[in-house]
C-alpha cells in the first residue's frame, strides 16, 4: 500500500481537478493557480500544440515557417521524427482523450520508480509526485510525461539481462532522438563490459550523424525556433544565476565573482561526496533498479542544466532522483550522511514546489521576491552538485571503467 500511495493520489487528484473543470471553472483556476501552475482557458495545450504540428505538416503546410493549427502560432521545435507520426489525430476531442491518457499512464508509472519502506518514505515520494512542477506537466500534457514513461521503462528493463539491457539502451535512445535531452541517460551503459559499451556507443554515435546529416536544414531551423526566457522565468538552467546576478547587480566584475564563487562552491561539494567513502558505499548498496533509476535521471537533470534552459516540468525527472536518494540514505549506517541526504531530498522538494512557493508570494515585496530568487538558484546548484557527485561515483565503479584499468594495466603486469 505505500508503494501504491504516489500513483494512487495522483490519479485520485487528476480525478479530482477533471470533475473541478467540469463543474466548477473559477475554482479549478484558482485551485491551479494556487499550486503554482498557471493555466489555460482549456487543458492539455502542450499535446494539442505537437498534434497541430502535425496536422498542418498532413495539410502540406510548412510547419517550420509557420503553423496556423496552433492557437498560439508557435513554430515547429521538436524533433522531426514527430512529423512522420501522421496518424496521430488533431481536435478537441482527441486532445482530451490523449492529454488524460498521458496524465494516467505517467501516474500510473510511478508504482515502478520507487519501492518505500514505510509511510515516511511513501509520504516523501508522493509530496515530490503532487508537487508543483508534476502539476505543471499534467495539465498541459506535455511530452516530457511520455519520455519520463519510457526511461521509467528503460530503467526497469536496465536491471535484466543482456538482452533486455540492450532494448533499454535503444528505448533511451528512441527518446532522445524524439526530444534529444534523454540521450545523456545513456551513460547508464557504462555498467556493461568495454567491448559491449563500445558497441553501444558506436551505434549510438553513427545512427545520431546519419540523423543529424538528414535533418541538418530541419535541425538548424528548429534551433532558431526554441523559445527563450529570462532569469525570473518557471524554467531552469546554470546561467541563470549569472543572468540574474548580471542584471540586478550594479557592478558586473562583483556578478561575476560572485558566480564564481558558486561554482567553486559547488565543485567542492562534488569532490568532497565523491571522496567520502561512505557516499560510495551507500550508493553501491543500493537495490538495481533505483541505483539505476536515480544515474539515468540525474544524468538528464544535471544534462539539461548545463546545456540549456529548461522549463519546469522537465524536472519531474526529480521524482526518480527523490526515489534514489531515499533509497541511498535507508542503506547508509552513518547518521551524518543520513542527515545530508535527508537535508538534499528536502531542497530538491523544495525546488519541485518552488513555483507554488513563487505563487504565494507574487504581491510580497521586491526584496523577498529576490531572497526567494536568489535561494532558489544555489539550492539548484547545490542539487545539480549533489547529482554530478553521484554520477562521478557511478562512472568510477563501473565495469567499463574496471575493464579500462585492467586494459591499461595489463602491458604492465606482462
Amino acid at each position: 500500500m505505500a508503494r501504491a500511495a504516489a500513483p494512487l493520489a495522483g490519479l485520485t487528484l487528476l480525478a479530482v481537478f477533471a470533475a473541478l473543470y467540469l463543474r466548477d471553472r473559477d475554482l479549478y483556476v484558482r485551485a491551479l493557480t494556487l499550486w503554482g501552475v498557471p493555466p489555460y482557458r482549456y487543458p492539455f495545450l502542450d499535446w494539442e500544440g505537437v498534434s497541430a504540428f502535425i496536422e498542418c505538416w498532413r495539410r502540406g503546410i510548412n510547419v517550420y515557417v509557420s503553423d496556423p493549427c496552433d492557437v498560439r502560432g508557435q513554430l515547429f521545435n521538436y524533433s522531426p521524427l514527430w512529423l512522420w507520426l501522421k496518424f496521430i489525430p488533431f481536435g478537441p476531442v482527441w486532445r482530451n482523450i490523449i492529454g488524460l491518457t498521458l496524465d494516467v499512464t505517467f501516474f500510473a508509472s510511478l508504482f515502478f520508480v520507487f519501492r518505500p519502506r514505510g509511510w515516511g518514505e511513501a509520504a516523501l515520494f508522493t509530496v515530490a509526485s503532487l508537487s508543483s512542477m508534476v502539476a505543471f506537466a499534467a495539465e498541459r500534457a506535455n511530452v516530457d510525461l511520455m519520455l519520463f514513461v519510457m526511461i521509467v521503462a528503460a530503467g526497469g528493463l536496465a536491471s535484466g539481462g543482456l538482452g533486455r539491457r540492450l532494448l533499454s539502451y535503444g528505448l533511451v535512445f528512441f527518446a532522445g532522438l524524439l526530444k534529444f535531452y534523454p540521450l545523456v541517460a545513456l551513460m547508464i551503459a557504462l555498467r556493461e563490459r568495454l567491448a559491449i559499451l563500445a558497441g553501444v556507443a558506436a551505434t549510438s554515435v553513427v545512427t545520431l550523424a546519419l540523423f543529424t546529416y538528414g535533418y541538418r536544414h530541419e535541425l538548424a531551423a528548429i534551433g532558431h525556433a526554441i523559445p527563450g526566457a529570462g532569469f525570473a522565468a518557471n524554467a531552469f538552467a546554470a546561467r541563470y544565476l549569472a543572468d540574474g546576478l548580471s542584471t540586478l547587480s550594479p557592478s558586473k566584475t562583483a556578478a561575476l565573482a560572485a558566480f564564481a564563487l558558486v561554482a567553486v562552491c559547488a565543485g567542492a561539494v562534488v569532490v568532497s561526496l565523491c571522496r567520502d567513502g561512505e557516499w560510495a558505499r551507500a550508493f553501491a548498496a543500493m537495490e538495481r533498479r533505483e541505483q539505476t533509476l536515480l544515474v539515468m535521471a540525474g544524468a538528464i537533470i544535471v544534462g539539461c542544466f548545463f546545456a540549456g534552459q529548461s522549463a519546469n516540468y522537465r524536472a519531474i525527472f526529480l521524482i526518480p532522483v527523490v526515489g534514489g536518494l531515499l533509497a541511498m540514505r535507508r542503506v547508509s549506517d552513518l547518521a551524518g550522511l543520513r542527515a545530508r541526504l535527508g537535508w538534499l531530498v528536502g531542497i530538491i522538494l523544495a525546488l519541485m514546489w518552488g513555483d507554488a512557493f513563487r505563487s504565494a508570494i507574487r504581491s510580497a515585496s521586491p526584496p523577498l521576491q529576490l531572497l526567494v530568487w536568489c535561494a532558489r538558484e544555489l539550492a539548484w546548484w547545490w542539487a545539480v552538485a549533489s547529482l554530478l557527485a553521484v554520477l562521478v561515483v557511478f562512472a568510477v565503479q563501473s565495469q567499463a571503467l574496471a575493464d579500462l584499468r585492467d586494459l591499461v594495466a595489463r602491458p604492465r603486469r606482462e
